[in-house]
């Protein structure tokens, strides 16, 4: 299923995808079009939900890292206690 270029379908996209280690790659082409975006808090919140659910499912380090600090920028309680949540558990 193609994930569309505007916010809006790749917030579609993301909100559709499984929480399946099948669809990392679908998480890291979600967030390589994210991206390509002009900055916004929305564009933020959806690139920390994209690597936070990289780190969920694959645990590497780098991808919290970011997910963390693009939870910072987009100042989205929902998001940020999302990445704080999965900090804890590190």
């Amino acid at each position: 299923m193609p994930l569309g270029e505007t916010l809006h379908d790749l917030a579609r996209a993301l909100r559709e995808t499984p929480l399946e280690a099948r669809e990392a790659g679908r998480f890291r082409e979600i967030a390589k079009l994210l991206h390509r975006l002009p900055p916004s808090r929305e564009r933020d919140g959806l690139l920390a939900v994209a690597y936070l659910r990289l780190y969920q499912l694959l645990g590497q380090e780098e991808d919290y890292l970011k997910g963390y600090s693009y939870a910072r920028t987009a100042r989205l309680e929902a998001v940020r206690l999302l990445s704080e949540r999965l900090g804890e558990g590190q």
